[in-house]
């Protein structure tokens, strides 16, 4: 992958990660609601939790896509976050904690880690 595309690639990945931290902080039910997911998150205190680690992870997004290849452990980090994301959103729905649904959301990230991946292998 090119570096153009990296940087591309990593600004679309901040611009996603601060659209879903600014949805889940200003009204978390809203979202759900959106995309049909129930239940509706009932903590606000872990929902603004996650809104923020969400919000941080774009922020490292934007600093990968200034120069990618100064940021490989990031990079690296931002695999393992996306990857994990999906893997607990596809637990989740298996043990029927959260409707199918949620994976609408969550194979988003499944596809950034992919492509964080193979920006990696270029």
């Amino acid at each position: 992958m090119k570096e153009a595309e990296q940087r591309i690639l990593f600004l679309t990945a901040a611009l996603f990660n601060w659209a879903v931290a600014a949805a889940l902080a200003v009204d978390a039910g809203f979202l759900f609601r959106l995309f049909s997911v129930s239940p509706e998150p009932a903590e606000p205190l872990f929902v603004l939790l996650f809104a923020w680690l969400v919000f941080a992870f774009g922020v490292a997004y934007y600093w990968i896509s200034r120069d990618p290849g100064a940021n490989t452990p990031l990079i690296r980090l931002g695999i393992l976050g996306k990857a994990g994301v999906f893997a607990v959103a596809l637990a989740c729905v298996v043990l029927g904690i959260v409707s199918w649904q949620f994976l609408i959301l969550a194979a988003v990230d499944a596809v950034y880690a992919f492509l964080f991946w193979r920006s990696l292998r270029d």
